[in-house]
């Protein structure tokens, strides 16, 4: 492996860092291998070890230099009491919005949960009412014989849209109730977490 070929692998596993550090570590290893020369890049490659271990080294190295950096408090001087007037102002405009949110949530779910079972009685209505209009129209059958055929075409028609509307309701319904439980569960275990944190 020459230098080349050792800075492209090395290059490929430091990936993970930001830009900022990544041409930091680049830079610092095209100058390790300038200042060794042509004549010792053999040498230097097999002190530096694999790219994979140098980089592994670089990014642990880095990880223990950014957790000894003080961490900036926020909540000190000026910034703090900034932070409490936005937080103190925001609640009487934030809290009814958030309320309002869930309120819409909550009535969007129920126009739809209404919708469906408003189909789903409405086949059933159909179902219901199809045989009805068939023995309608065997009671004109002496009187009027274009009116039997209607009856029955209109019953037959009632019966089988009933049907098809009423079961296809009534899968719609049962694949709408698993979403929406699925939902309020995700919902549910997103907020225990938190208060697990």
């Amino acid at each position: 492996m020459n230098k080349e070929e050792y800075m492209k692998q090395l290059k490929v596993c430091l990936k993970r860092l930001p830009k900022e550090d990544w041409d930091q570590a680049v830079s610092y290893y095209e100058e390790y291998f300038a200042d060794a020369g042509e004549e010792n890049e053999a040498k230097a490659i097999e002190d530096l070890g694999s790219p994979q271990e140098a980089a592994d080294q670089i990014i642990h190295d880095m990880a223990l230099l950014y957790s000894k950096e003080p961490v900036k408090n926020i909540r000190g001087g000026v910034h703090a009491v900034w932070i409490a007037l936005l937080a103190l102002f925001g609640v009487p405009v934030g809290l009814p919005l958030l309320l309002s949110g869930v309120v819409v949530v909550v009535c969007m779910f129920v126009v739809a949960w209404t919708f469906l079972l408003a189909f789903l009685v409405f086949g059933g209505c159909l179902v219901i009412t199809g045989p009805l209009t068939v023995i309608a129209g065997f009671t004109v059958l002496a009187k009027s014989f274009p009116v039997f055929l209607s009856c029955i075409g209109t019953g037959l028609l009632a019966i089988g849209a009933g049907a098809a509307l009423t079961y296809g309701m009534y899968h719609l319904c049962r694949r709408f109730l698993a979403w929406t439980l699925h939902k309020m569960a995700n919902v549910i275990r997103r907020g225990g977490s938190r208060h697990e944190k």
